[in-house]
């Protein structure tokens, strides 16, 4: 571990968490460091994993393991059995701040994570949870980054998404780095209604496209929107038809691309490109660098297709658990395909494998065809990504079964109980014979086919 903490105690009295004082949230953070401090320098090399629902118990956990230098493991509380167990492959924390199932806790294990590490869960190229290992020199550089391009100033955020998500725990970096002020709402509440007590000319939110659909449709989310300083918008691809809502009603929209593997965003569109009416990801942000590589490994020429690659000091360090990586600490070469054009703007055109981007989550379809098939309510599975204004893209389920199975309280308690909630197909489509050729291949035609009668 570090020989010296990620900053002073004392840094922490000044209020910059809503919703609590600096003084109570001081105290919270000495708490959680108490706990911490119980536990030998040995076992801390197994890390500290943090689970917890509330954001303000979670960043003061995140807080205190960082000010101690331990390995710091994000976790989802809303995780079921099948990513808890990949968890359990993966690591064994000494420590537990927030629920996590007693199979964990089980499994104590003399393995050690890389030291003074930030591990934050990802599905990666294979939709399954691992996690990217980061540290806070990574985190640190792509908030500065994204700080230099909205002119060096104070970013101040809005949160409404989880901070063991990639793009929730940098909100939380960037205001903590830069001096701003940090709100936790709800998606929920905020698409009811609530908002934070704050200038809004000088607050950013971050949101997915899912959940920019869904704003825009309520007339007075859109009068707020229109007045904050930037929209960053990132997880998936935004639909020409948003963005031209977005658009109309004049909102900051800053479209990025990035990922956990980035520490978030690598490429940012300003916003008056987006009125203008562009809709690429934009430039690299100052800390990175973007290349697009052919097949044969040669970079590709302006407007040429290939896979993307990124170079930056904000890289994670690779995989847990992983000993190759397809990156060498310096490029990360990604599984999205796309061009620059002739103004250095990146334009993202899909990803070269199967996995499904549905609101901003990664989900491996032979995954959740596994989990339909273990019900033995179905006979045969194909799980595809349907291209959806409000989702990015919508799971469907296409199935052949000895009998009339629909999507009946069976099934569906079957589902919840053996698959998140976001990995849960939103159309079950029960059919004959499955739109596949006799070498397993999809027959596109035939299922958008079944799709549109559907």
């Amino acid at each position: 571990m570090e020989a010296t903490p990620r900053f002073e105690l004392n840094e922490l009295n000044r209020d910059w968490i809503d919703g609590i004082s600096s003084s109570s949230f001081y105290r919270r953070v000495l708490r959680r460091l108490d706990k911490i401090a119980a536990f030998s320098a040995e076992e801390l090399k197994r890390g500290v994993l943090i689970a917890e629902i509330n954001p303000i118990k979670f960043s003061a956990a995140f807080m205190a393991a960082l000010h101690h230098n331990v390995p710091i493991i994000l976790g989802n509380p809303h995780w079921r059995k099948i990513e808890w167990q990949a968890v359990c492959d993966q690591v064994s924390p000494a420590v537990v701040f927030g629920q996590c199932p007693q199979l964990l806790m089980e499994r104590q294990t003399n393995e050690s994570l890389r030291p003074s590490s930030i591990l934050i869960p990802t599905g990666g190229t294979s939709g399954k949870v691992k996690f990217a290992v980061h540290s806070w020199s990574s985190l640190a550089t792509a908030g500065h980054g994204l700080a230099k391009f909205m002119g060096d100033q104070s970013l101040h955020a809005c949160c409404m998404l989880p901070l063991y998500h990639v793009s929730g725990i940098m909100q939380l970096v960037r205001c903590w780095i830069t001096g701003g002020r940090l709100f936790f709402i709800s998606f929920k509440a905020f698409l009811g209604g609530e908002r934070p007590d704050f200038d809004s000319h000088i607050l950013c939110l971050s949101l997915v496209p899912t959940q920019l659909y869904r704003l825009v449709q309520d007339p007075s989310a859109l009068d707020y929107l229109s007045k904050v300083r930037a929209i960053f918008v990132g997880g998936a691809s935004v639909q020409p038809k948003l963005a031209i809502q977005a658009r109309m009603s004049r909102l900051p929209i800053v479209l990025s691309y990035g990922m956990t593997e980035t520490a978030g965003m690598v490429t940012a569109l300003p916003i008056a490109d987006f009125l203008s009416g562009q809709l690429s990801y934009g430039r690299p942000l100052p800390h990175a660098t973007i290349k697009v590589i052919a097949e044969n490994g040669r970079t590709c020429s302006v407007g040429s297709i290939g896979r993307i690659g990124v170079q930056s000091q904000a890289l994670f360090l690779g995989y847990q658990n992983c000993n190759s990586s397809n990156h060498d600490t310096t490029t990360f070469l990604t599984d999205d395909q796309g061009f620059v054009d002739t103004q250095g703007n990146l334009h993202v055109l899909g990803r070269i494998d199967r996995i499904i981007n549905s609101g901003a989550e990664k989900i491996d379809p032979k995954e959740v065809e596994s989990v339909l098939l273990d019900s033995n309510l179905i006979k045969e599975v194909l799980v595809v990504g349907w291209p959806d204004a409000e989702w990015g893209e919508r799971l469907v389920a296409i199935y052949t079964s000895a009998n009339q199975v629909l999507l009946d309280s069976e099934l569906e308690n079957w589902m919840r109980k053996n698959l998140a909630a976001y990995k849960c197909p939103k159309l079950m489509l029960r059919v004959e014979q499955l739109p596949l050729t006799e070498n397993g291949k999809i027959l596109h035609r035939e299922l958008r086919k079944l799709i549109i009668n559907a």
